[in-house]
């Protein structure tokens, strides 16, 4: 029975009275998984039905079951859920947590390699699940992005724990490894040369899983599998900078120790990784929230509306127009009935002329009113100097001097220096009042703002706070790495404490992360003197651990943990293995002894010997002295003086 009949008989179906069958969710050449119904539960979980080849063989379905229940064990939130196991028309099934995601796989394709810090993100979830598997007991064998879902709101999930065993045991009779064509690029060469596999093989392919996360790529490809098998056991993995340069040398330090072909030389465990990708997460920029960088979920596209077209208002054009016209007829009517009224004037005038005394009486009012109306249109303005530019002592005094007071009001300006006069009010050249405070503002110079020097060491949230007191705005934050402050506490900021901006100017607090890590140098075969140098140099501690007799020189590095080559945070302590040297071994006593047989007994006890004349002619042949007694090292030189 093929695949797609499996396909199209299980769509509908209830499985075990229990599991309805309600659409497709992928098909793969192992397996089809359907979105189901739990009937008894009322929960959605995912139907995995196995097919293919592998169901023939008589003891698959065995270990399937088996393998089905051990993994049903296995529970952390970074791990798919096994919740059953069944058998339907002859194709085993599981039934799984139903993870609404995509596979890492899709994310790639869509939106191409992730940003350093999403792509440790991510494999720091993985190899979270990885510890836990392995802490259990089990050995994945088939990490690669296919296997890890990432939910739309970031959580990440490693799937198919238990089934990836019961596949990757099964004999493939198809001598083209058929069963591997999909997963070659990610096995370990320890998988691929058929030896036995611990938790080691899991970290190989984590490794490659974020070399492809952060590049796009893997590491080998060929055309065909056997040659990206052979590529696998015979070359080593490129650092990931070596395809991207953007990426920073702790994350190339981590993939290449996780990818390492001999499992020794490799990371240990997945826990061991996970601190790694820890470390490395500190080294590389910050980057939003995956779940803002990328879509995780389907997009969703609303038609935008044009809008609407503002007409302009004529009307109100034309009734602008229209009121300035009126404006102007009414000027006029008024000039015409000023000429009236002094017509009439006139003629009031010339009627009462036999009237002197009064006539008198009246001039004299006039005047008066005349006088009274120009003082108090005319007489009390003067002519508004122009004092801008003016120190404002010199305004002062020149507007006193013409009966004016000022009222000096002090503002910033960017141009006008301080103490001079940026403007009046009344502006110059027009009527000012006397006895009217004239408004005189006065430049304060440029508005500047002293940015804080006492911000080292604390708490960015009381930092933010004292800017923003003085008017200035935070854009931003930004982390790096400091020997001298502790992480999460501020370095400084930028602009730096002591400087002088703007209103408004936007300020970023630099955040440490604690001292930058450092990569251990290649110590092994060094004296330890040499080696304690070096290490000190870069701000790392040494600890002899254990003292070994070796034929190495004594005081040489035998061992180091952690690995030359691997990143540590800066004050870490390297603990080394010493060589104390060759074996003390018993120095025979041959003094007195026949020359060959004292030669023959050294020898045999690991001696190299060197013979010297104790006279000018030897004469018994015999041993006179000889240069160590007691014990030496083995193979050192034994120096015989005969006679």
């Amino acid at each position: 029975m093929t695949t797609s009949n499996a396909s199209d008989m299980f769509i509908g179906r209830v499985l075990d009275s229990r599991y309805r069958v309600e659409e497709l969710v992928a098909r793969g050449g192992m397996a089809t998984v359907y979105r189901a119904s739990d009937s008894r539960l009322g929960r959605s979980v995912a139907i995995k039905v196995l097919s293919g080849s592998l169901i023939t063989d008589p003891g698959f379905v065995d270990r399937f079951t088996q393998e089905a229940r051990a993994a049903a064990s296995l529970t952390h939130p970074n791990v798919v859920a096994v919740h059953d196991q069944g058998i339907a028309e002859g194709f085993p099934y599981l039934v799984m947590e139903f993870v609404p995601g995509r596979t890492i796989r899709e994310v790639l394709v869509d939106h191409g390699p992730f940003a350093s810090a999403h792509a440790l993100e991510i494999i720091s979830s993985v190899l979270a699940g990885l510890a836990s598997a392995h802490d259990a007991g089990f050995v994945h064998r088939d990490i690669k992005p296919e296997n890890v879902l990432i939910t739309a709101q970031g959580h990440v999930k490693v799937t198919d724990f238990g089934l990836a065993r019961v596949i990757n045991d099964t004999p493939v009779s198809d001598s083209t490894g058929a069963i591997l064509l999909g997963t070659m690029a990610y096995l370990s060469p320890e998988q691929v040369q058929q030896r036995s596999l611990d938790a080691r093989s899991d970290v190989y392919s984590a490794g490659i899983l974020l070399f492809e996360m952060l590049t796009g790529r893997v590491p080998f490809t060929g055309t065909s599998p056997l040659d990206v098998a052979y590529q696998h056991v015979s070359r080593e993995v490129p650092a990931p900078s070596s395809y991207a340069p953007e990426i920073p040398p702790a994350i190339d330090h981590l993939v290449l120790a996780a990818t390492r072909k001999d499992p020794n030389d490799r990371i240990q465990s997945a826990q061991v990784f996970l601190e790694g990708a820890a470390r490395a997460i500190a080294a590389v920029p910050a980057a939003e929230a995956i779940t803002v960088a990328i879509n995780l979920a389907p997009t969703i596209r609303i038609p935008l509306t044009e809008p609407a077209r503002v007409s302009r208002d004529t009307s109100s054009v034309a009734m602008r127009q229209t009121g300035a016209h009126r404006a102007e007829r009414g000027s006029t009517s008024h000039t015409s009935t000023n000429v009236v009224v002094g017509k009439h004037s006139t003629r009031r005038v010339a009627v009462k002329r036999k009237r002197k005394p009064l006539r008198f009486v009246l001039l004299l009012a006039s005047l008066a009113a005349i006088g009274a109306l120009w003082y108090t249109f005319t007489g009390s303005y003067v002519h508004m100097p122009n004092v801008v530019g003016q120190s404002s002592d010199t305004a002062v005094s020149t507007l006193n001097d013409l009966g004016l007071s000022a009222k000096i009001t002090k503002e910033f300006s960017e141009d006008v220096p301080k103490g001079i006069v940026i403007r009046t009010k009344p502006s110059p050249d027009t009527k000012a009042r006397k006895g009217k405070a004239v408004s005189v503002y006065v430049s304060k110079g440029q508005e500047r703002y002293l940015i804080p020097t006492d911000v080292v060491g604390k708490n960015p949230t009381d930092v933010q706070a004292q800017l923003e007191a003085l008017t200035l705005t935070v854009a931003a934050t930004r982390q790096d790495y400091s020997d001298t402050v502790k992480v999460g506490s501020v370095i400084t900021t930028d602009p730096a404490g002591g400087a002088r901006v703007k209103r408004g100017a936007d300020v970023t607090i630099i955040i440490s992360k604690g001292p930058a890590p450092v990569v251990i140098p290649p110590i092994s075969g060094l004296d330890l003197k040499v080696a304690t140098t070096q290490l000190a140099a870069l701000g790392l501690k040494i600890s002899v651990t254990e003292q070994l007799f070796d034929d190495s020189a004594a005081g040489s590095i035998l061992q180091v943990d952690p690995l030359p080559g691997q990143t540590v945070p800066k004050g870490s302590t390297v603990r080394v293995t010493v060589s104390k040297g060759p074996a003390l071994v018993d120095v025979p006593n041959v003094v007195g002894m026949d020359v060959k047989e004292a030669k023959q007994l050294l020898t045999d006890a690991g001696f190299q010997i060197k013979t010297e004349k104790q006279l000018a002619v030897v004469i018994l042949n015999k041993v006179y002295s000889q240069s160590a007694n007691g014990q030496a090292p083995k193979g050192s030189l034994i120096i015989l003086k005969i006679v």
